[in-house]
């Protein structure tokens, strides 16, 4: 793609010398037919993580916000944890499903830097807020005198987490383009990064160091370490749950309740992080062999139905989330049905009376009482 006749200065910026305006006098090769099974399989499975997504994390969304005694700081972190997966539901799924059902780009330029800005921001947002949660419990379990995170501490944690998630994606805004070729048979449009290039050597290597820094960031700072956090916190959790012996214990049914529910509760919690590792890592192992590939060797043909699956995988853990929690929690499931009722009772129609109107009533029904009395 990059023109052979280059100067010698080591890291001079690649300036791309083809003319794309004399293929349109060539034909394009012709483009390979996408069978209507593959359409079909991929439409129908989007299509259920997409409802579950919107459904389930609008459910534990409202369960929380309807009933006050289940706004703990844990659960104020699902929260924001439905937020990012209700994020991808919106602007990623349908967009990555058009896109590999289409042999073209489908939505245009706002959505082509759009769509990966809000993936990156959903999975920044969801990885410290899982990170925030296990540190939060690791206090909760091995300091509970000193209790769990202050309001303002919860409200200053979520704000960075969308604004680190904000600030790490920002630079998909500049580097994703809509890009064109028009052939004499056919437009051919994609979307696409476009990273400035410098030349590494006399031989006219050139090498996007920009694009290796920021994914290399991505991965280290924003995904693999505080992956590590987690794991660590909720190691030294078990550990501490049970190798613990708590006097009293046998004899106290009360204390055995509590710590089985307690249980249960960080069981589940690290289920989700184990699911999200496990439904992420292939996304981000993928993205750093492409950072790191030689771009000299020929990309291989099953790598594009690869990344196909890696990114369905990822997305659809924002779908798992909320069938983890009714799954596994009863403590859910039971708020979720005390949410239905406090709202159906908030929301009952009621005939509605005025104080000043029911106070004329009564003294209206006492002066009438008083003139017949007066009458007899």
């Amino acid at each position: 793609m990059w023109s052979n006749s280059c100067s010698s200065i080591v890291g001079q910026k690649v300036v791309s010398n083809i003319d794309y305006t004399a293929l349109a006098n060539t034909d394009g090769a012709p483009v390979k037919t996408i069978p209507y099974i593959d359409i079909a399989m991929k439409v129908f499975f989007y299509f259920v993580v997409f409802l579950v997504d919107m459904i389930g994390n609008s459910v534990v969304i409202f369960t929380i916000y309807a009933n006050k005694r289940m706004r703990t700081t844990a659960n104020i972190l699902i929260i924001n944890l439905a937020v990012s997966d209700l994020l991808v539901g919106c602007f990623c799924m349908w967009v990555h499903l058009g896109n590999q059902i289409s042999h073209n780009w489908p939505f245009g330029s706002f959505l082509c830097k759009f769509e990966t800005f809000v993936q990156v921001v959903a999975v920044v947002s969801s990885v410290l807020t899982l990170t925030f949660l296990s540190i939060e419990r690791f206090f909760a379990v091995l300091f509970p005198l000193k209790g769990t995170f202050s309001t303002k501490l919860l409200a200053s944690l979520v704000a960075f987490s969308w604004i680190a998630a904000v600030g790490t994606s920002i630079p998909n805004l500049e580097v994703r383009q809509e890009l064109e070729i028009r052939w004499r048979n056919r437009v051919d449009i994609w979307c696409d990064e476009i990273w400035p290039r410098f030349y590494t050597d006399t031989k006219c290597t050139s090498d996007q160091p920009g694009r290796r820094a920021y994914y290399v960031f991505l991965s280290v700072f924003m995904y693999f370490i505080p992956v590590l956090v987690m794991l660590v916190a909720y190691g030294l959790i078990g550990i501490k749950l049970y190798l613990r012996r708590i006097p009293g214990y046998e004899g106290n049914t009360n204390i055995g309740a509590h710590c089985n529910a307690r249980r249960k509760a960080l069981r589940m919690f690290f289920i989700v992080i184990t699911v999200f590792v496990v439904c992420w890592t292939p996304q981000q192992a993928l993205i750093l062999y492409m950072v790191y590939r030689n771009e000299r060797l020929k990309v291989p043909s099953f790598l594009k139905d690869l990344q196909y699956v890696a990114v369905f995988i990822a997305y659809s853990n924002s779908a798992v989330n909320p069938v983890i929690y009714a799954g596994m929690s009863g403590k859910f499931r039971k708020g979720f049905q005390d949410a239905l009722h406090i709202w159906s009772k908030r929301n009952r129609i009621q005939p509605v009376t005025n104080h000043k109107q029911s106070t004329a009533v009564e003294v209206s029904l006492k002066e009438r009482e008083h003139h017949f009395s007066e009458k007899k």
